[in-house]
């Protein structure tokens, strides 16, 4: 190794040292060099490299040492690495202590989860549910299917069907809500339609006119819905007391016709008053009508209608209605 000396007043410039560096060093090496060997320099646990971003020639570079929970990135070919949050990349920040690469291989399997409850119904469901995981590049992390626990569970039922097919699920639902139309028909009034819906679908007491203070052969009561319904359900607020007959029919597109399995509840409006079920088994030539426009709507009705008429000694007056589907 040859070192050369400036003649004079010494060296007093790097740029002027030269250094013979195929010489054998005998496991010397430079130290205490001015910016790389200082405490204000340098921390442990600091990286050095070339910086070729900001400067022409290849000079050192400090990193210095991150707090706990950054991860050293590459920012590619030519540009220095740098400390970043395990998300930082994507948009995010994460607290993380850790940050371990994990390489595991994904292989085509399918798991099927059996129905662990219902969902609030009368009967719980009966399918299963059937997932295909399919395969995926080396490098990803594997899926891990946790088992959840549910302690109000009701039954665990299979069904030999996946989600996804023709083959309809097999439940029941019960769904009730109040009527989507109400009116009275008065025979014997000039305008015998008086649409009572928003008096079906409050709660205010005897604000519905079941029959009127005289009935006559054919004053009715329709009730309806736009989806087919399988019961009515009436509050009774007051209940009638004479001798009548009421009827219940349905509309089949030319004619009001007998309901089918009927069971009326209501016992022609002269049951006690409270909640009292008109039920019946809803045909398939059921069709909507507005009656020529007098109804309230074009849906499906059907209606209590007087068929015979002797006296009557309390009117009939209902609180609120609801229909109920049931599948």
């Amino acid at each position: 190794m040859s070192l050369l000396i400036k003649a004079g007043g010494g060296i007093t410039k790097l740029s002027e040292l030269e250094i013979d560096a195929d010489k054998d060093w005998a496991l010397k090496a430079l130290t205490r060099i001015a910016g790389l060997d200082s405490t204000e320099a340098k921390v442990r646990g600091d990286i050095w490299n070339f910086d070729l971003e900001n400067h022409a020639n290849l000079i050192v570079r400090r990193i210095p040492a991150p707090v706990a929970g950054k991860v050293l990135c590459s920012r590619g070919p030519g540009l220095p690495p740098h400390w970043v949050w395990v998300w930082e990349e994507a948009g995010g920040t994460s607290n993380l202590d850790r940050f371990y690469a994990a390489l595991m291989d994904l292989t085509h399997d399918e798991t099927i989860v059996a129905v662990d409850q219902s969902h609030n119904e009368n009967a719980p469901m009966t399918s299963e549910h059937e997932e295909n995981y399919e395969d995926a590049p080396a490098d990803m992390i594997k899926r891990v299917d946790a088992a959840i626990l549910c302690p109000d569970a009701e039954a665990i039922v299979a069904a030999a069907q996946t989600h996804n097919e023709n083959v309809p699920i097999a439940s029941e639902y019960d769904l009730e809500i109040v009527v989507g139309g109400a009116c009275a028909y008065d025979v014997d009034d000039a305008s015998p339609y008086d649409d009572e819906t928003t008096e079906a679908q409050n709660d205010t007491a005897n604000d519905m006119i079941l029959l009127p203070a005289t009935p006559a052969a054919n004053d009715a009561y329709y009730f309806g819905h736009a989806k087919k319904f399988d019961v009515m359900k009436l509050n009774i607020g007051t209940s009638g007391a004479g001798v009548w007959d009421i009827t219940w029919e349905y509309w089949d597109g030319d004619s009001w016709e007998p309901l089918v399995d009927l069971s009326d509840g209501t016992d022609h409006f002269r049951a006690a008053a409270g909640n009292r079920e008109v039920s019946h088994t809803p045909q398939g030539d059921w069709a909507t009508t507005n009656s020529g426009g007098d109804l309230p709507a074009a849906i499906y009705w059907i209606r209590g209608r007087v068929s015979d008429y002797t006296s009557i000694i309390t009117q009939p007056k209902g609180t609120q209605a609801w229909i109920r589907i049931i599948t």
